[in-house]
Order: structure tokens, then C-alpha cells, then sequence
């Protein structure tokens, strides 16, 4: 509803038929014998009242579109957290995802560093996550300027780290080592197994009727055991 025509000059030209109407509009319930100068009263006073409530919606939408974009910039994430991490996220039993970054101060050591020769990523496998031997490792060549890669992880490994590993004139750094992470596996027992074969299934997997599965999934679905 627009109150700012409402005045008390532009009322006063009203008749009372129209005030009465017009009080109607704004809610208030007018007596037939009312005086006009008081259903004029009456209707500046809730114009006031109207004006004042939306001016505290359009100061509360102004408030909440700046806390908005405030908080749109706060959750703008940063290049960089300047620190030497690296991570890793499975993304299967095959494919892992690594991440990193590095401090400034680091960065900056490399690059101006002579005896500075190349960055890798060292993949090394454990037997179980309580094991501290090292069964198997293999190098990932990366460049300063990258901060992700995706590795193929080779076919029956159970426990990796990744370790970032700065090569120089004088050795190997190790700028930051992932967690271990654990590499989920089948179960032993079907491991082996092939549609067509005979093999001695246990009697509970006998139960489960995992040979008709098998044999279900040769004859509709050959082409995965090609």
C-alpha cells in the first residue's frame, strides 16, 4: 500500500465516504458517527506506522544482502594455506587423488636454490597400517607448479603413504608426509573365483547361493570376464 500521498491537506479534500473507505484500505475500523478530523487523525497516524515498518524491512534487506556478500567473500577459499601438507583421497581401490601445497618461504628456498634439482611424489606400501617396513615405494615426478595428481595404485596392495620429496645436489628433504591410508580389499575367499570353475565353497557361501549368483552373472554378463 503507498502512504506517501497521505497528508493531512490531501485528506482533508477527501469526503467521508472515501476517509472511511480509504480507512478500510489500512485496516481500521471506523464507527459510522466518527468525527472526520479524527479518522484523518486516525489514518496519518497508521501512515506513520506503515512508512516507519517499511523502512526497518528495507534497512533489515539491506543489512542481510551486505552480511550476504560478506560472508560470500569469507567462504572465498585462499590459493594457499602456506604451510607443507600433502594428502590423499581414494577415490576407488585403483585411483588415488593427492593434494598439496607448500609454505611461501619454502617455495621461495627451491626456486632460488642451486643445488635445487626436482620435486616428486614417493608412493610407499605397507603390509597392514601397523607395519613400518616398507614393502614396495615408487616415484612421481611433479613440477613446483602443481598441486594435485591422481596415481594408479598397483593391484594387490593393502597400507600406502605418499611422502613430497624435494631431490638436491646434497640428498633428499622430505617437505611433508600423508597420512596412511588403508586400501580397502575383497574377501580372500572369492578373490579366485571364475564362473565355469569348480571350487569347494564353503558351506556358508554355499548357503548364500553365491554359485548360482556366479554362474547367473557368466551366462548374462560373459563379456566382464573376457
Amino acid at each position: 500500500m503507498d502512504s506517501a500521498f497521505l497528508s493531512r491537506a490531501y485528506l482533508q479534500t477527501l469526503s467521508s465516504t472515501d476517509l472511511i473507505a480509504l480507512s478500510d484500505d489500512y485496516g481500521i475500523d471506523i464507527p459510522d458517527d466518527l468525527d472526520r478530523s479524527f479518522i484523518i487523525g486516525e489514518l496519518l497516524e497508521a501512515a506513520d506506522e506503515w512508512n516507519l515498518e517499511q523502512k526497518e524491512d528495507e534497512n533489515f534487506e539491506l543489512v542481510n544482502d551486505n552480511s550476504a556478500k560478506d560472508l560470500s567473500k569469507k567462504q572465498t577459499l585462499p590459493e594457499s594455506y602456506n604451510e607443507n601438507v600433502i594428502g590423499v583421497v581414494l577415490r576407488n581401490p585403483i585411483w588415488a587423488f593427492v593434494y598439496w601445497d607448500f609454505k611461501e618461504a619454502t617455495l621461495l628456498k627451491l626456486e632460488s636454490d642451486n643445488s635445487f634439482l626436482s620435486i616428486f611424489l614417493r608412493v610407499s606400501f605397507f603390509e597392514d597400517e601397523y607395519d613400518e617396513k616398507v614393502r614396495d615405494s615408487f616415484d612421481v615426478q611433479v613440477s613446483l607448479k602443481e598441486r594435485k595428481q591422481y596415481i594408479l595404485i598397483p593391484a594387490g596392495k593393502k597400507n600406502f603413504k605418499i611422502e613430497l620429496i624435494a631431490k638436491k645436489d646434497s640428498g633428499l628433504e622430505v617437505l611433508a608426509v600423508s597420512k596412511r591410508v588403508d586400501i580397502p580389499v575383497g574377501c580372500n575367499e572369492l578373490s579366485g573365483l571364475q564362473p565355469g570353475k569348480d571350487f569347494d565353497f564353503n558351506p556358508v557361501l554355499r548357503l548364500s547361493g553365491l554359485p548360482e549368483l556366479l554362474h547367473s552373472h557368466y551366462v548374462n554378463y560373459r563379456q566382464s570376464f573376457s
